[in-house]
């Protein structure tokens, strides 16, 4: 771990766990990037980057990341830096315990333009953020060493093509740093999360529209066709206990309780697998950090699959694949309600 020997007084805490990258030879002035994100590339969703430089002579002066596709709105640096303060920190009217991560505003300005992003350093930072056992506000510091974050939202002229970023920094002297990151495969899905489905409600799935709707409102649009799976909850029919379930529209009627597809409507045959022991932190928006992507997908094999699925509980779902043999998709579930409800998340990667 080379980067910043030379400048360990300043800020070290903010600055620690990257790997040398800089393309950039000049000793006075050092950067690296560590990949925070490790989920996969989504449209709409954000990658986070690390960024850390540090300079010897002068003070930080600007930071720039240039990405090889234009981000969508809100890509750019971040105005804070944070560092795990060993102290108890009293920081205004915060106090921070030992362990707390402590934000340090450390971009005085940012901007993005195309593909570039912009950050235009302070140059003086509060004392107690290097020596905490000074009271905040006692007095400043020059500031030359950061670890600023940068966030890519992913677009989605994007999808299944890489991208990749260069930074580079340059400080109040004139020394500059530059560094490459690899090239990241962005994932052909897209996803949607919390989404509501309810008996005689939203009840009705559009796979291709990623969207749940009312009986009324399907018949309104004439989207019948667009309709892959249909939730419903009743305790059970004929001996069998059903609880939460995702049926077809082309599925056998004779088997459910109460009827769900018009006469008139298209009845689609949608192929569905459940699964029990499949997790994703992105559709779960939590941890275990295990993610469905592209690979899952490529790879999956529905040879044995039904036309409907029974007794869902929370943190299961289903594997599906639509009739026009567009899209495939899981849909997750979220959570059920005994008293009718179901919250669900999906990712749909596209077939053609």
């Amino acid at each position: 771990m080379k980067i910043f020997r030379n400048i360990a007084s300043v800020i070290l805490p903010v600055c620690v766990a990257f790997a040398s990258c800089s393309d950039d030879s000049d000793p006075v002035m050092k950067n690296d990037f560590i990949k925070k994100t490790v989920s996969p590339a989504i449209a709409g969703q954000q990658l986070e980057f690390a960024y850390a430089m540090g300079a010897v002579t002068g003070t930080l002066g600007t930071a720039t990341a240039q990405a090889s596709i234009a981000g969508a709105t809100g890509t750019g640096f971040g105005e804070y830096s944070y560092y795990t303060t060993r102290v108890a920190l009293v920081v205004g009217e915060t106090n921070y315990n030992a362990g707390n991560d402590v934000p340090l505003k450390t971009v005085s300005q940012a901007s993005t333009s195309g593909t570039v992003s912009t950050a235009t350093m302070e140059s003086r930072i509060d004392k107690v953020y290097t020596d905490p056992s000074v009271p905040y506000g006692a007095g400043m510091v020059d500031m030359k060493a950061a670890t600023i974050r940068y966030y890519y939202v992913v677009p989605e002229e994007a999808q299944g093509k890489e991208v990749s970023f260069v930074f580079s920094s340059k400080s109040s002297a004139g020394d500059e740093a530059s560094c490459s990151t690899p090239a990241y495969k962005v994932s052909k899905m897209d996803m949607k999360r919390l989404i509501d489905m309810s008996n005689g409600g939203a009840q009705y799935f559009s796979i291709a529209d990623m969207t749940a709707y009312t009986q009324a409102e399907v018949e309104s649009g004439n989207l019948s066709s667009k309709i892959d799976f249909a939730y419903i909850y009743q305790n059970g029919f004929n001996g069998f206990t059903y609880g939460h379930v995702f049926i077809s529209p082309g599925s056998d009627p004779k088997y459910f309780a109460q009827p769900l597809i018009p006469g008139g409507w298209t009845k689609n045959k949608t192929l569905m697998e459940k699964r029990v022991d499949v997790r994703d932190a992105q559709l779960k928006g939590s941890i275990p950090n295990v993610f469905i992507d592209d690979i899952d997908f490529e790879t999956l094999d529905l040879s044995a699959a039904t036309d409907f699925a029974l007794n869902f509980v929370n943190d299961e779902g289903a594997f599906m694949k639509t009739a026009d043999g567009k899209y495939l998709a899981y849909v997750y579930v979220n959570s059920v309600n005994s008293a009718g409800t179901i919250r669900v998340s999906i990712k749909r990667y596209p077939l053609n």
